[in-house]
């Protein structure tokens, strides 16, 4: 029986791993897949990379359930959260939830100090 060969590349730094780990996900989500640790992981071994497990991992929960074209096109990408309006059929009511007008507020500007740098600029 042949022992499978022990992966000798060096594992990439944190910066490296998330950036893997994104680029795979995006990949998966041009192809209409969904975004599992396996699949992300067989993807970066792909492109010669290796990640920690924990990498793939942490990306397949922060993205489960969400609709990546949403997280990129900046939609909420959840119904539940949106907030929800509702609009009231008697004039008296909807007058009262009218919003104030902005008042404009006015910057004060402060002189400037003459601060003595003990000729460091000189």
């Amino acid at each position: 029986m042949a022992r499978a060969a022990k992966d000798t590349r060096p594992i990439a730094d944190q910066a490296t791993s998330e950036a893997a780990c994104t680029y795979a996900a995006l990949i998966l989500y041009e192809d209409n897949q969904d975004i599992d640790a396996t699949k992300l992981a067989k993807i970066i071994k792909a492109s010669n990379l290796r990640v920690e497990p924990i990498w793939t991992k942490v990306f397949e929960k922060a993205l489960k359930g969400k609709r990546i074209g949403d997280l990129l096109h900046g939609s909420s990408g959840s119904t539940v959260n949106a907030p929800q309006t509702q609009t009231s059929s008697t004039p008296a009511v909807a007058e009262s939830k009218k919003a104030e007008p902005v008042k404009e507020v006015k910057k004060v500007e402060e002189p400037e100090e003459d601060v003595d740098m003990g000729g460091l600029f000189d």
